[in-house]
């Protein structure tokens, strides 16, 4: 099929055409004659790089080209910005706009996008304030919808759908996914069309490495030529060739080990593999902007020899660096933990999956899912750079690998089961359909979760009456915590649930803090960073001792019981108060095993769960709690003492590092800077005549207009 044939504005035709499209590929073309640009709910379930987003992207800008909205959901705020990224290329169709955060507003201001891409939760969010935009959205599109399957999200998204349908919004659903094994069942449950298709523009072919040899699924096998270590040898093996590799491996730690392995390796080889002058230029460039310098310069070393790794702990600019060098082939192996796979979108010739278990803290090692080894497999083969896609799991014995063999390569992807109904989901949904007002009765709570996909793979035959039991001792539980309200089937939400629904708190996590707030001896800001850290949405940092200082400051405000939760808790929050007391990044990497970007996802949970756990403590009528709580949030989102608050929260251009030289060369406020000339700040270390003159212009006009 001819783009030129499809039924679209001409403006995104010559769009698709600026792009290189020029016909569809097999999959896109089925799902055009399912109606995706008519409007029909579609699910498509197609190979990675098939062209199911591209689909979903001309969709969305349809909508909006006919005067609709449409909504993009996402499940990872990195894939959120990478898409706005794709969306560029449709110029001044469209305005489009991202929304990940601050699950306290319904962002009015969305109104003025004609797409906004968001992630799962925020979109949830959204649908719980329920804003007067809503009517306007015509496209609904969930990427990632065997999401659906995840013990949380897998909920969010369920009740993104109820909701949606409750409203009885006129919205097309178009779901993507390259896995989903029930997808059959989903697409009934959506009333969706479903699109299923294996083709791929670049022919995938799966084995299992064992012995220097590659066994592929089609029974032919062929030898490895470069030596070593299993993933070292794959790695080379494929640049040598001219093509690129994306290793996959079950720890942090690892991902750096094997990236300096595999980069000895490119360096030791008979030929040169890689252009030096451009490995060097961005190793130099990462080890710029890399707040730490001890991983900066780890990086860095590999980075020189064509080699990355990529995990968690890197910060999002340095993740960005790497993964650009890596589609500009600069790069040649990038290593990566299995648990970013989804967010590593990056094509290579070679994907090999290093390990096929990981560890849990609560169950032990377990083996991966099919439907992540498939996740893995599928980045595989860079459309028009390469002949064949290779997806190799490494064995680590001979009798793995027939097991691998069927276990994955021919392995069925797992079915989808929705965890909504179960009662921690449950609670926290019950609360957000009675505060949104999509519910205010059982009878209208068991008739929203009867549109969720819960209920609808339910093979109880009294099913509606056992969902009304569940729905009914959630209620209870909740107006147990003070949220809910129930006069015989009528249920109300109170002023305190109906917070903690636009606050997208869970309820459990809620009612623990308001004990916490309601209890507290006196306040002191380690005890403020226990209650927020109780959340399980927080990782705990287990390095280390447990800090005396820390225990006896948080035990002289709380009633607590010193238990190993509480040990790995006071830990965090010793960390935290280093950060907060403005100790280099390095230093809490050293101590506390903590890499930037996991302060990015602390700092990112605590600017949500601190600031509503202030609003709570406001609502609760506890106002000197409420500022206190304020006031540490703000410490921990900009990691400063708090003499320095007034100027990074007011300045832009001024961080910790800067905030810190000016308060110590006596620039102390705002008013401070507003009487210094440019020559001053200037000189002092950190500034320049630019940034110089555009604080001082900052401090003038909010000093003229205070």
């Amino acid at each position: 099929m001819e783009i030129s044939e499809l039924s679209l504005d001409e403006r995104l035709i010559s769009v698709l055409k600026e792009r290189g499209v020029r016909r569809l590929f097999p999959p896109q073309a089925e799902a055009v004659r399912a109606g995706i640009f008519e409007g029909r709910h579609v699910l498509l379930c197609t190979a990675t790089a098939s062209g199911k987003s591209l689909l979903a992207e001309v969709a969305s800008v349809k909508t909006a080209l006919e005067g609709g909205m449409a909504l993009y959901a996402v499940p990872l705020k990195a894939l959120a910005y990478e898409k706005l990224v794709h969306f560029s290329h449709y110029g001044n169709l469209v305005k489009v706009g991202v929304s990940t955060g601050d699950f306290d507003s319904d962002d009015r201001r969305l109104y003025e996008y004609d797409v906004v891409v968001v992630t799962y939760e925020k979109l949830d969010s959204l649908l719980r304030h329920r804003p007067g935009w809503l009517s306007s959205v015509k496209t609904v599109v969930i990427d990632e919808i065997h999401y659906l399957g995840d013990p949380k999200r897998g909920a969010v998204l369920e009740s993104i759908i109820a909701k949606i349908k409750h409203l009885g919004l006129r919205a097309q659903f178009i779901g993507l996914s390259a896995t989903v094994g029930n997808a059959t069942e989903v697409a009934d449950w959506l009333g969706a069309r479903l699109v299923v298709s294996s083709w791929r523009p670049v022919p995938l072919r799966e084995g299992v490495y064992y012995g220097g040899r590659i066994y592929f699924s089609d029974g032919s096998h062929r030898a490895v030529s470069a030596s070593g270590d299993a993933e070292v040898a794959l790695a080379v093996d494929v640049v040598a060739e001219g093509g690129q590799a994306l290793v996959f491996t079950n720890s942090r730690s690892s991902t750096a080990r094997l990236a300096k392995a595999i980069a000895r390796a490119i360096a030791a080889y008979p030929t040169k593999l890689i252009n030096v002058a451009e490995t060097e230029a961005l190793a130099e460039e990462i080890l710029r902007v890399s707040s730490s310098k001890i991983i900066g310069r780890e990086l860095a070393e590999v980075v020189a020899r064509g080699v990355a790794f990529h995990n968690a702990g890197l910060e999002l600019e340095v993740r960005r660096l790497v993964e650009d060098g890596f589609r500009r082939g600069v790069i040649k192996v990038v290593v990566s933990t299995t648990t970013l796979a989804a967010g590593v979108n990056l094509p290579a010739r070679r994907v090999v999956i290093a390990d096929y278990e990981r560890f849990d803290p609560v169950v032990g090692r377990e083996e991966i899912p099919v439907l992540e080894y498939k996740q893995m497999a599928g980045r595989a083969g860079r459309p028009g750079l390469d002949a064949v896609g290779e997806a190799v799991i490494v064995a680590r014995s001979k009798n793995e690998v027939g097991y691998l063999m069927e276990r994955y390569i021919k392995g069925q992807v797992e079915n989808i089961k929705s965890h909504i109904l179960l009662e921690p989901n449950l609670r926290t949904h019950v609360l957000g359909a009675v505060g949104g007002g999509y519910a205010g009765s059982i009878d209208e709570l068991v008739e929203f979760f009867s549109n969720t996909l819960g209920y609808f793979q339910s093979k109880i035959a009294v099913k509606s009456a056992v969902l009304r039991s569940k729905i009914a001792a959630a209620v209870e539980k909740l107006a147990e915590w003070g949220f809910l309200e129930r006069d015989g089937d009528y249920v109300y939400a109170t002023e305190l649930g109906r917070q903690v629904a636009r606050l997208y708190l869970d309820p459990e996590t809620a009612a623990r803090y308001i004990d916490f707030i309601k209890s507290l001896k006196e306040g002191n800001t380690a005890a403020y960073l226990y209650i927020v850290l109780t959340a399980p949405d927080f990782p705990r940092v287990r390095r280390g001792r447990v800090d005396k200082r820390v225990v006896e400051e948080v035990l002289k405000a709380l009633d607590v019981e010193e238990d190993e939760e509480f040990e790995d808790v006071v830990k965090t929050v010793a960390m935290l108060m280093a950060w907060i007391e403005e100790a280099d990044e390095d230093v809490i990497f050293e101590k506390f095993e903590v890499a930037p970007g996991d302060l990015r996802v602390y700092i990112d949970l605590f600017d949500w769960l601190g600031n509503a756990a202030a609003k709570l403590a406001g609502i609760i009528g506890e106002e000197e709690h409420r500022r206190r709580l304020e006031v540490v949030t703000a410490r921990v989102i900009y990691g400063v003492r708090e003499e320095l608050l007034e100027l990074v929260t007011t300045l832009r251009g001024v961080g910790r590092v800067r905030a810190r030289t000016l308060y110590n060369f006596g620039y102390r406020t705002v008013r401070d800077i507003a009487r210094a000339s440019i020559r001053e700040i200037a000189s002092l270390p950190g500034f320049g005549e630019k940034l110089a003159k555009s604080i001082i212009e900052q401090a003038r006009q909010l000093v003229e207009t205070s």
